[in-house]
């Protein structure tokens, strides 16, 4: 065969080089599925969803004269409006409680003048639920002080006692099975809490790694044939 008629893919036909394009093939094949584990689990969650979800239970008591209404709140997607309340547990920590909520406005104010105006025993008792965190907040709405736009701990602890500092917790308390224990039947809040992803940054390094390695293996197999093809030229 003539310089001439040598080329790159002349060369890269012969039985050798074939048999080493395929080989460099299922090298960058194990190479790209080592970093796709890899990848898989450079992305994790600290916890799960039910872990942060969790059903617990609080020791508290309704603070009747702190009952507000959170507008905005999504339920399945559909506007909705949340019942919320103080409480205090047994060292006088103050808790916020939602209690339940419906997409009808006029419901749940109906529920809030309900309880407002209850008589309660002033005594402790166990509510089940689970814990999301505090929001930004955002200005109540001017002529209904009492309907509120965000659920906030800093702002709500201003309005259950503006003239006396308190202790809250940082959370709120969504509550199970008092949505429907009053009057004015609420339903149960539907929230869930994602767990937020965290990055192994080695793990990904490794990763990028592989797929270098990848890539590398069918450039080994070309610098070969180039390789070849220029030697063959000289001589």
């Amino acid at each position: 065969m003539t310089k001439t008629e040598l080329s790159f893919w002349s060369v890269a036909r012969r039985p050798k080089y074939i048999g080493g394009f395929f080989i460099a093939v299922i090298a960058a094949v194990v190479f790209s599925l080592l970093g796709q584990w890899q990848l898989e689990r450079s992305f994790t969650q600290e916890q799960s969803v039910a872990e942060l979800n969790k059903v617990v239970s609080v020791e508290a008591m309704l603070d009747t004269s702190n009952v507000y209404i959170v507008q905005g709140r999504l339920q399945n997607g559909s506007p909705s409006y949340w019942l919320i309340s103080n409480a205090f547990d047994a060292d006088g920590k103050s808790v916020t409680v939602a209690i339940g909520q419906s997409d009808s406005l006029l419901k749940v104010e109906a529920a809030r003048f309900e309880l407002k105006n209850a008589v309660l025993a002033q005594a402790f008792m166990p509510i089940k639920g689970f814990w999301l965190p505090t929001e930004a907040p955002v200005a109540a709405d001017r002529e209904k002080p009492y309907l509120l736009n965000s659920l906030s701990i800093a702002q709500l602890i201003n309005l259950y006692s503006p003239d006396k500092a308190i202790t809250s917790y940082k959370d709120f308390f969504v509550a199970r099975g008092l949505a429907d224990s009053l009057g004015a039947k609420l339903n149960e809040i539907d929230a869930v809490l994602e767990p937020a992803a965290s990055i192994n940054w080695l793990t990904l390094f490794y990763a990028a790694e592989w797929v270098l390695f990848a890539g590398f293996a069918i450039f080994l197999w070309g610098r070969t044939v180039k390789d070849t093809l220029d030697r063959e030229r000289l001589n």
